[in-house]
């Protein structure tokens, strides 16, 4: 049996012409239209959805507003109120000075061979100011170097020295940051 792959001419013509035709306008013109039209239903789809929360927000606001009024008036003085008062001690203990703090680290700092005598803090003018005693110079001179490495302490002086019998008088300034006293 005998093949003949030879196709005649007349339709390997045809098949040539409709092969080759250019149909990317067609597909273009269906794929803008598939395009504009999901756009479209997507436009109508969310004013749809934003139509339907909007009626949900204003009956939320209706009964807010009916919960309102029908709340007595006494008791909204107290609410507001309350909150004031919550507020404002929100705000006092955050600016709370933690005198058992300041004074937990001062007394760890101490030597052992100093006396207060008299102590005043200042939190406005960030200073604390010790009045004491001491065996001698040396101590003095150690407690104010302890004092110095503190945690937010900017500054010693050591003022008003005084040998009285065998024991020296003296005061001691620290000039702090507003860290210390929080």
């Amino acid at each position: 049996m005998a093949f003949d792959f030879e196709k005649p001419k007349e339709n390997w013509e045809y098949n040539y012409k409709n092969d080759y035709e250019t149909t990317w306008p067609k597909s273009l013109l269906i794929f803008a239209l598939i395009l504009l039209g999901l756009v479209v239903a997507l436009k109508f789809g969310f004013d749809f959805l934003n139509n339907r929360e909007e009626s949900v927000i204003a009956k939320y606001d209706k009964e807010i507003s009916i919960a309102k009024e029908n709340f007595p008036v006494d008791n909204q003085k107290t609410v507001l109120t309350l909150a004031k008062s919550v507020k404002n001690l929100k705000t006092l203990l955050e600016n709370k000075v933690k005198t058992s703090e300041v004074l937990t680290s001062i007394a760890n700092n101490t030597h052992k061979d100093i006396y207060f005598t008299q102590m005043n803090t200042n939190v406005e003018n960030q200073l604390v100011e010790i009045t004491g005693i001491a065996n001698n110079l040396s101590v003095i001179s150690q407690a104010s170097i302890a004092f110095a490495q503190l945690e937010g302490v900017e500054n010693v002086d050591v003022k008003n020295v005084r040998s009285v019998g065998s024991t020296i008088t003296f005061n001691i300034n620290l000039l702090v940051n507003s860290s210390f006293f929080k």
